[in-house]
């Protein structure tokens, strides 16, 4: 064969070798997506892959293979019960690109931790930086659950009724088994005699239940609790050990606190203490109440809001007093004035009754300044040092003046916002309730001094204190029924003056308190009057007119009783030998 018949065969050959070599190095290169489990590690098959409108799987060893994109596609990657992820390959992609898929699903089951029976009806979910982030799913009757969607650094909550509430981490599972400890303790509150006492507080740390009318509670989150804390507004309170089937039982000793007042300057005096001590202990009496507060802290209190406003200006040792207290079995009750605080707002007039016609302090007609009872800060800086009062000791803590200003021309008063009653009344309640969620798991008792007057009316008077609402909020209402500060024809049962009818004024006052919160007579403890009002025609107060007081109170049912003399003098002949 000649030459150039050679080279009708070569030439072909070598035509389609170039042109081979051309597409090859013209074509895009092969690129390999590898996906693993982001938690184990272990490749995923099946993943649906979405680039430039197609759409592959990937395969045992989970990876898919293609051309890599000649410009910026954004790709897709999905997967069942896994989080999706989301990207974009180019032309100056890797030829190599790992992915790791998270789980997004969480299987478990719950079981009692001591028989391991499934529980049933529990409500599930996921809580992602304190908030939810899922809806609550219900376990089965095999305790089993599934939550899908499940984002990262999540914590699972299970609330399961009488096992509580129980939060933990989710981490890097995706089944969680949770043994749950029954944490309900429940049991029955029952009086000497063996009747139910209804609104008892039972508590253990931050769990708290109050008694239903059968006088029975459920007490929840409770899970370790060994001892139980009852208290009952005229009762004695009690321990109660936890049995074995989770139930506390207590049967309560009433009790009358019969108290005397003593304000700051006579606690000051060791000679005074001792005379008000020995009273006490030479009749009936059996409690003191104390003055903590009023314009200043008079002990060392370490509350910084009041050391920061420079009120804190101690008049007596407030532990040489309650040590003394408590070596004569003397029941202590701390009395704070809280909201006409005329220091407070001079140090602080941003949180004072502003007068709107001056620009300065608003003043009652004494020329009294008040804080602004709307103000929060406010709100915390009182229940912080009745909390610390009763830390040091105090068996009780006894607010005064809880109101907002009832005298001076409150029409040039500036509170910062709309004075309305429904505003008052919420604000005084609110800071009622908070003070009550502060002290009530600890067993702290709450007293309220309110008017007398506030049982006779429906409204909040002006002040923000509305009867029925306030009773539900503390453990003693402390009226102030002095019938010297009655009008003629408030007292139906008193054919005169309410201040010549002592006995009629008291007895009706708190029969007409109890009308208007049915059951509540245990939570009455009235101021009574030992003074005389300096008015012409007003009958003078010695010992038959404190003692009818007592005998109403008594008659009533009231849960005590405390005498009010400003100077601290008190009618002996009035009280019962001890």
């Amino acid at each position: 064969m000649s030459w150039w018949y050679s080279l009708l065969f070569v030439v072909p050959v070598m035509l389609l070798v170039g042109n081979f070599a051309i597409q090859t190095a013209t074509r895009p290169p092969t690129m390999t997506l590898a996906m693993t489990d982001g938690f184990t590690g272990q490749a995923l098959s099946g993943v649906s892959v979405t680039i430039g409108g197609k759409t592959y799987a990937s395969n045992e060893r989970g990876e898919v293979k293609l051309r890599r994109p000649a410009e910026a596609v954004p790709f897709a990657l999905d997967l069942e019960n896994y989080e999706p992820v989301r990207g974009q390959l180019d032309k100056q992609s890797d030829l190599r690109q790992a992915f790791t898929l998270r789980p997004d699903r969480v299987d478990g089951v719950l079981t009692d931790s001591q028989s391991g029976q499934p529980i049933g009806n529990a409500s599930v979910s996921v809580v992602a930086d304190g908030v939810p982030a899922s809806a609550p799913v219900m376990s089965g009757s095999d305790g089993t659950f599934s939550l899908t969607g499940v984002p990262a650094q999540a914590r699972l909550r299970v609330d399961a009724g009488d096992y509580g509430v129980v939060e933990e981490a989710i981490g890097n599972r995706t089944r969680i088994e949770l043994p749950m400890r029954r944490s309900l303790i429940a049991g029955l509150v029952t009086d000497a005699s063996g009747a139910p006492v209804q609104g008892a507080i039972v508590s253990a740390g931050d769990a708290v239940a109050v008694t239903q009318g059968d006088g029975t509670y459920r007490l929840t989150n409770a899970a370790d609790v060994t001892e139980v804390l009852v208290t009952g507004s005229g009762f004695t309170e009690v321990r109660v050990p936890v049995a074995a089937d989770r139930t506390a039982n207590a049967a309560l000793e009433r009790v009358q606190v019969k108290a005397i007042y003593a304000n700051g300057y006579t606690m000051a005096d060791p000679d005074e203490v001792e005379r008000l001590i020995q009273l006490i202990d030479d009749t009936e009496l059996n409690a003191l109440v104390v003055d903590i507060k009023q314009d200043t802290v008079y002990y060392d209190s370490q509350v910084a809001f009041f050391r920061d406003a420079e009120t804190v200006q101690p008049l007596y040792d407030v532990n040489d007093v309650l040590k003394q207290l408590k070596d004569r079995n003397i029941y202590a009750i701390a009395r704070m004035v809280v909201f006409q605080d005329p220091l407070v707002a001079y140090a602080r007039p941003d949180l004072a009754v502003i007068d709107e016609v001056t620009g300065d302090l608003w003043r009652n007609y004494d020329g009294v300044g008040w804080v602004n009872a709307f103000n929060e800060e406010l709100w915390q800086a009182n229940v912080d040092l009745a909390l610390e009062a009763a830390q040091l000791g105090f068996d009780e803590i006894q607010y005064d003046y809880v109101r907002f200003p009832s005298d001076g021309d409150l029409t040039t008063a500036d509170f910062g916002r709309e004075y309305t009653a429904e505003a008052r009344q919420a604000a005084i309640t609110g800071f009622l309730q908070l003070t009550h969620d502060t002290l009530a798991p600890k067993g702290i008792k709450l007293g309220a001094d309110i008017f007398g007057y506030t049982a006779f009316v429906d409204d909040e008077q002006g002040i923000g204190q509305n009867f029925a609402e306030i009773v539900p909020l503390v453990d003693y209402v402390c009226m102030m029924i002095y019938p010297s500060h009655f009008s003629e024809g408030n007292i139906k049962s008193a054919p005169g003056h309410p201040n010549d009818y002592p006995y009629e004024t008291i007895l009706e006052s708190l029969q007409i308190a109890e009308a208007k919160v049915p059951g509540s007579a245990l939570k009455f403890r009235p101021w009574l009057q030992d003074f005389s009002m300096p008015l012409e025609g007003y009958r003078d107060y010695g010992a038959a007119e404190v003692r009818a007081q007592i005998d109403a109170a008594e008659d009533f049912g009231a849960s005590g009783w405390m005498l009010w003399n400003p100077s601290n003098e008190y009618q002996e002949g009035a009280l019962n030998a001890a």
